[in-house]
């Protein structure tokens, strides 16, 4: 799914908790345009459970954003619609006191029905063209998260690493913020690298690398990266 990006206005939607951890949870995210990558406004979010007939329900932000806090732990289902177009997201395991992140990719304009599953750790690599991005640059962004749980992982360190026409090394570097979310503005189009390591406690540093990654003028790169926290 695409990885969205407007990641300041998540605060709300699940920061640092205070006091004794919370017997419920909250599953939220942004609703976007997979062509363009542009927010999707009032999407109507419907959160059940398996065979719960009363859904939880919400509508995204003029940002595309949305949440639906209050969720007892388990595993529930989410059916977005927006004009027309349904998308589905199966598999999603809330846990007391976290917040899931489920980012929705609509295909304004192709309005068929879609359907994800939650729980599929491939990383399929996705990509869109941002509304006025010139031909000379590109972005690349994603999330990193933990292979067993889905959870995203905050402070790690990302970098992507292509060669120029001299064969001279180019590097970015970042930290993914406090919802696991990294992005590069304006790199150049090229073949890139793009790696992520943390640091766990006994057990050292963390790496995980994706190679060959081909970035085209214009074009916007989604790199999932996934660490594998615990054995």
């Amino acid at each position: 799914m695409r990885i969205a990006v407007l990641v300041v206005l998540l605060a709300a939607c699940g920061g640092a908790q205070h006091g004794p951890r919370s017997k419920v949870g909250t599953i939220a995210g942004l609703a976007r345009d997979h062509d363009s990558g542009d927010p999707v406004s009032k999407a109507e979010i419907r959160v059940r459970t398996l065979g719960d007939a009363k859904p939880w329900v919400t509508t995204s932000n003029d940002h595309g954003v949305y949440a639906v806090d209050r969720l007892p732990p388990g595993r529930y289902q989410l059916t977005a619609m927006f004009a027309t177009q349904p998308v589905d997201v199966i598999n999603i395991d809330v846990r007391a006191g976290d917040t899931t992140y489920v980012d929705l990719v609509f295909t304004l304009g192709r309005p068929v029905p879609l359907r994800v599953d939650f729980g599929d750790t491939s990383g399929r690599i996705d990509r869109y063209r941002p509304t006025n991005l010139g031909t000379s640059v590109a972005i690349i962004e994603g999330t990193v998260n933990d292979t067993r749980t889905r959870e995203r992982v905050p402070g790690a360190v990302v970098t992507a690493v292509t060669r120029d026409d001299n064969q001279d090394e180019l590097t970015e570097q970042t930290i993914s913020d406090d919802h696991g979310r990294y992005r590069f503005d304006r790199v150049a189009p090229g073949t890139y690298s793009v790696s992520a390591y943390y640091s766990v406690s006994g057990r050292g540093q963390i790496e995980v690398r994706r190679s060959l990654i081909d970035v085209a003028g214009a074009e916007a790169v989604v790199v999932p990266l996934w660490v594998e926290l615990t054995r």
